[in-house]
């Protein structure tokens, strides 16, 4: 017994050890996060919550005057009083400059300091419980949350009535929008309904083709066709027209690993993402679903969240349990890249294995403000590259990152092709030794 009671003590010891290292390598980057803000960024601005957000949402609606603009915005609370929980409508003042020229124009950097002076909380919503997803409705009228008693609550944004959405049986993760006047709710009993705004007694339609919970939902702009992804490790598709009171989908594709997050591209409708538990972030063309024509490596934890930028339909975002913001350029999808994973025979073993070491060329940006898992972020909708985030380190950030005039760009762009070429060379150098051996022996051959 003594010696049990030893190896549960060193074991305690070894966690304590352990998590005090994690703390300092997360303080450490943290540090060096904020030394890189003015090149990183044209402005951020980190506010300190009194509990943590589970959701952040931008509302596309603006006031704007000749040095101010002023943003709207939704966010929850996760306080350890389950009843105490409120839906908060929040705004921040901003240059106006954002809304004039998106170019860089000498917008002043924050100071470390948490500045909460251009922070205002306009109005709450007590809730009985944390809301887990939240979603504002196209025309940022109308917001739906669900909450962690499974029950889908929709807040009118101009009135602030609210109206309750009963028929899940268990909390649940997954909303989207399909128009202003109805959408879709995934929940953790394994179901996905469809509702129409002003009937919130009864789901107008059932979609009960997955075994596991429903992690998250994608609707295509305009069109009848949505996305699941769902804990039985499958990816779906149904079509809202059915007629079948349960609709079974359409497509069903299985998948390695467990996938939370699916999102289908704002303007190319046969284009969406997923991303889950295995860390990678993979495209699809839907005209050939079983097999992603591109993976993007760069998450060290699992994927939570993906999102087009609507204002650059060449990029996709996506932040998981690694701290991370991270930004995807699709322009780069023709540059060479060999996934981590792969694994090559012959000649070319040596250089396959040097470009597998190296990072992803479609890996644009990364935002690294947090200390904690990220719950959430957000792409204003009407303001070009103004994003929101928030985690469980109890921050709310609001930030811009670096706009490079086109001079710059031209400048940067030219020095990676410049390292790229002396890169080569240095190669064509190394291999200079093996060419001439090569040729001494075929010239012995031939003398033989």
């Amino acid at each position: 017994m003594p010696s049990t009671t030893n190896e549960y003590a060193k074991a305690e010891r070894e966690l304590a050890n352990e998590q005090q290292l994690q703390e300092k390598i997360v303080n450490e980057e943290f540090k060096i996060w904020k030394k890189t803000v003015p090149l990183l960024y044209d402005f951020v601005h980190t506010f300190a919550l009194d509990s943590p957000s589970l959701v952040f949402q931008w509302l596309p609606h603006y006031d704007v005057s000749l040095s101010d603009l002023e943003l709207r915005f939704l966010m929850g609370t996760n306080t350890i009083v389950k009843s105490e929980n409120y839906l908060k409508l929040g705004s921040v003042t901003l240059p106006s400059t954002l809304v004039e020229n998106n170019t860089s124009l000498g917008i002043p950097i924050p100071s470390e300091d948490m500045d909460t002076s251009n922070f205002k909380i306009a109005n709450q919503w007590k809730q009985p419980s944390e809301i887990n997803k939240l979603k504002v409705s196209p025309s940022g009228e109308f917001a739906v949350g669900f909450g962690a008693d499974a029950i889908i609550r929709g807040f009118n944004l101009k009135n602030y009535d609210i109206i309750d959405y009963k028929y899940h049986k268990q909390e649940g993760n997954a909303l989207d929008w399909i128009d202003d006047n109805s959408f879709i709710s995934g929940s953790k009993d394994s179901q996905i309904a469809l509702w129409h705004v002003d009937k919130p007694s009864t789901p107008i339609q059932l979609f009960k083709g997955h075994r596991g919970a429903v992690n998250d939902l994608s609707a295509i702009k305009g069109k009848t066709l949505f996305g699941s992804v769902s804990d039985d490790s499958t990816t779906q598709f149904y079509d809202t027209r059915s007629s079948a009171v349960d609709a079974t989908p359409v497509i069903s594709v299985e998948n390695s690993h467990i996938q939370n997050c699916i999102q289908f591209h704002p303007d190319i409708e046969t284009l969406y993402a997923t991303a889950g538990k295995d860390n990678v972030i993979s495209l699809y063309d839907i005209r050939n679903y079983k097999t992603p024509f591109r993976k993007f490596y760069g998450h060290n934890d699992t994927v939570r969240q993906l999102q087009w930028d609507w204002s650059n339909p060449n990029l996709l975002v996506s932040c998981g349990l690694d701290k991370r913001v991270l930004f995807w350029n699709l322009e780069s999808l023709d540059e060479e890249f060999v996934y981590p994973d792969s694994t090559s025979n012959g000649k070319d073993s040596n250089s396959k294995k040097k470009q597998a070491t190296k990072v992803d060329p479609c890996l644009k940006y990364i935002h690294g403000g947090h200390t904690s898992r990220i719950n959430d972020f957000a792409i204003h909708p009407k303001v070009k590259n103004v994003f929101g985030s928030v985690g469980n380190d109890r921050l709310l950030e609001i930030w811009k990152p670096k706009t490079l005039p086109s001079e710059e760009e031209e400048e940067e762009e030219q020095q990676e092709e410049e390292e790229a070429a002396t890169e080569e060379q240095a190669d064509e150098e190394m291999k200079e030794p093996e060419k001439e051996a090569e040729k001494g022996d075929q010239d012995t051959e031939m003398k033989d």
